[in-house]
């Protein structure tokens, strides 16, 4: 059967798989490789997004494929592995190990080995390795594999080019591994009952002992039922004799094997040295120690988002360049023109100029280059799933393992993409759970970073009150979804990448790219809404409007009929939406409660139309439509119970 490649829509060069488990480096060694950023492609049949590319100066192409943590996927992104390679879209593996757990690498890399397909090894983050006193003989370690053996720091591109120099044709040496009499009996009479030139027949025979549907699915394919019917029986005969649960069995046989080859192979001191990244990173995931470093975390984003970025850059982009300089300049450049209508489009209250490019460049821009350099900071040291391990009493709470801080960090940076992280989450109640939050709740953030703009003119109790409102109401809503959704309480498993600081390069260059593919995708938006607002304005459909909302806006959640425009933006672009907010906080149509009534009502509200279509992608259109149904009405009652407690407590910010 010849390779399908329409994955890829191309019939020229081998395709390269990545493999190996979560925080390995995978990403880093494909940036890399490709030398540019990577494409997203949707694998067939799945909802998993999957980064890829040409390598740079061959015909071969890159697949980045997801962590896994065992051989047995839990979820789906970590299921599209054994579906690729059942699906005969792999030519060549390029199998990436942490040098510092070698072991639980090498236990993977021996049952992705047994698919006799072109394999090298690569050890990655062999600078920690040294830094600890430890050596490993990679010559040895070549030898006991039978296969080729590379070392890496991929975080400083070092020995990545050898790597891909020894992308062979051929499948390396035979089997490795000896398994229970049972599995190997099993073995010689699955292998006489396939054909010939079946070359993965060991793995084929493994993954479906082990129950993987994928390969059940390739031999409905391929093979006569009375083929089907001799395995069937040849599983269940041999499954009478090992215990019920295999994966954990068979995973063991792996386990020891790969701790025997390293024991053999590695050498350290006989008193280890703990690195103090090493240090911070046991003390982040301890409740004594963890608390402080969290909320230390806390109050280095506020200086740096909300002070460095939403005050001193937002003055110098916003203030500066285009209040005091370019707007205007164009103000005196079209004034000959003498056409009213004209002027306002360009640089009027809804102007293409001076409120669509101003707020996406002069706003949220600056806002949103801190956030992503602060975020990125969480992400490259592997602090992440530490905060999971830290929360993951109080996530158990909500109906979701510790793993479900991810997606919800990540929704800070952004919603769309955060619900299709959700992936990494084991059971579809917790995914439906996330997403719920998600949408409820979190800000992106380019909503986030205008959010810091308004709140840095008020009292300290802003910050509170805003951020104790999301906080509070994300925890009673996931207590309460956890009762709604149906499905099994969560387990919870999660690969703990070593501590490291962030490489500077790295960091501003994806911080920088980050941006930029924001304002690529935004700008058109900011000027589309802000340009379809201009016409309502003109048309006169604003007052029209303001008129029919202003018994409910001012009446129950006492804000001017002015803000009809912030809902119009909103519903195509949130951040639009706030960030037209933040320019009428610029002109005093609000006073600081009633900004903070305008932000909790926009961030509890409708997310932006891609975040909609992701739901009904990754969940179904009946999920879509009940989180939209039921968050414009609660965003309403909300922001009506905060107004009248504000009220009733006279509170002034």
């Amino acid at each position: 059967m010849g390779k399908e490649k329409d994955f890829l829509e191309t019939d020229t060069g081998r395709i390269v798989a990545l493999i190996g488990n979560e925080c390995v480096g995978k990403s880093t060694i494909a940036s890399k490789l490709i030398r540019r950023e990577l494409d997203q492609k949707t694998y067939p049949g799945t909802n998993v997004q999957l980064g890829c590319g040409r390598i740079h100066g061959k015909d071969d192409f890159l697949v980045d494929t997801p962590g896994n943590l065992s051989i047995f996927p839990e979820n789906e992104d970590e299921d599209v592995v054994h579906k690729m390679i059942f699906d005969n879209r792999i030519d060549n593996i390029i199998f990436v190990a942490d040098a510092k757990n070698l072991t639980k690498s090498l236990s993977l890399f021996l049952f992705y080995k047994e698919f006799n397909l072109p394999i090298t090894l690569t050890v990655n983050m062999m600078d920690d390795v040294l830094a600890r006193g430890m050596s490993i003989d990679i010559d040895k370690l070549k030898e006991r594999l039978g296969t080729d053996v590379h070392t890496s720091v991929a975080i400083e591109g070092h020995g990545l080019s050898g790597m891909i120099d020894s992308i062979k044709k051929d499948a390396p040496a035979g089997p490795t591994i000896t398994y229970h009499r049972h599995i190997e009996e099993y073995l010689r009479l699955f292998s006489d009952v396939m054909p010939e030139n079946l070359a993965f027949s060991r793995a084929l025979a493994l993954a479906l002992l082990l129950g993987d549907k994928h390969a059940d699915n390739y031999t409905k394919v391929h093979f006569s039922r009375e083929t089907l019917a001799r395995i069937t029986l040849l599983i269940e005969n041999t499954r009478k004799n090992l215990p019920n649960s295999l994966p954990p069995f068979i995973m063991e046989t792996y386990y020891y094997a790969a701790e025997k080859i390293v024991k053999d192979i590695v050498t350290k001191e006989s008193s280890p040295r703990y690195l103090f990244m090493d240090k911070v990173g046991i003390w982040s995931r301890n409740i004594s120690t963890g608390i402080p470093i969290a909320l230390m975390a806390l109050v280095v984003m506020y200086y740096f988002v909300g002070i460095f970025g939403a005050e001193i850059l937002v003055d110098i982009f916003e203030g500066q360049l285009f209040g005091d300089t370019i707007v205007p300049f164009v103000e005196r450049l079209i004034a000959p023109l003498s056409s009213e209508f004209f002027s306002n489009m360009i640089v009027g209250e809804f102007g293409l100029l001076s409120t669509g490019l101003s707020l996406a460049i002069g706003l949220v821009m600056p806002v949103l280059f801190t956030f992503y350099v602060f975020f990125g900071v969480l992400e490259s040291s592997g602090y992440l799933p530490r905060l999971a391990i830290l929360f993951d009493r109080l996530f158990k709470k909500m109906g979701m393992s510790g793993k479900g801080i991810i997606p919800l960090t990540i929704g800070f940076s952004c919603i769309t993409i955060a619900i299709l992280t959700t992936r990494v989450l084991n059971s579809q109640k917790e995914r439906n759970i996330a997403t719920f939050l998600l949408v409820l709740g979190i800000p992106c953030a380019p909503l986030f970073g205008v959010m810091m703009v308004l709140l840095s003119n008020m009292h300290p109790a802003g910050y509170a009150i805003i951020f104790g409102i999301i906080s509070t109401q994300i925890f009673l809503f996931g207590v309460l979804a956890r009762k709604l959704f149906v499905g099994k309480e969560p387990e919870f498993m999660i690969e703990i990448p070593p501590m490291r600081i962030p490489h500077l390069k790295n960091l501003m260059t994806n911080a920088v790219r980050r941006t930029v593919n924001f304002l690529k995708e935004a700008i058109p938006i900011f000027l589309f809404a802000t340009f379809i607002v201009f016409l309502i304005d003109m048309a006169g459909g604003i007052k029209m409007l303001e008129s029919l909302a202003e018994p409910i806006l001012s009446g129950y959640v006492g804000l001017p009929k002015e803000t009809v425009s912030v809902f119009l933006m909103s519903l195509i672009r949130r951040e639009a939406g706030v960030a037209l907010l933040a320019q009428f906080a610029d002109e005093n149509l609000l006073t600081n409660t009633q900004l903070v009534v305008n932000l909790l009502v926009v961030t509890s509200m409708v997310p932006c139309i891609n975040a909609v279509l992701v739901i009904v992608k990754e969940r179904s259109w009946k999920l879509a439509v009940a989180v939209v149904s039921f968050t414009v009405p609660y965003a309403l009652t909300m922001g009506a119970i905060v107004h009248l407690c504000f009220e009733y407590f006279d509170v002034v910010l």
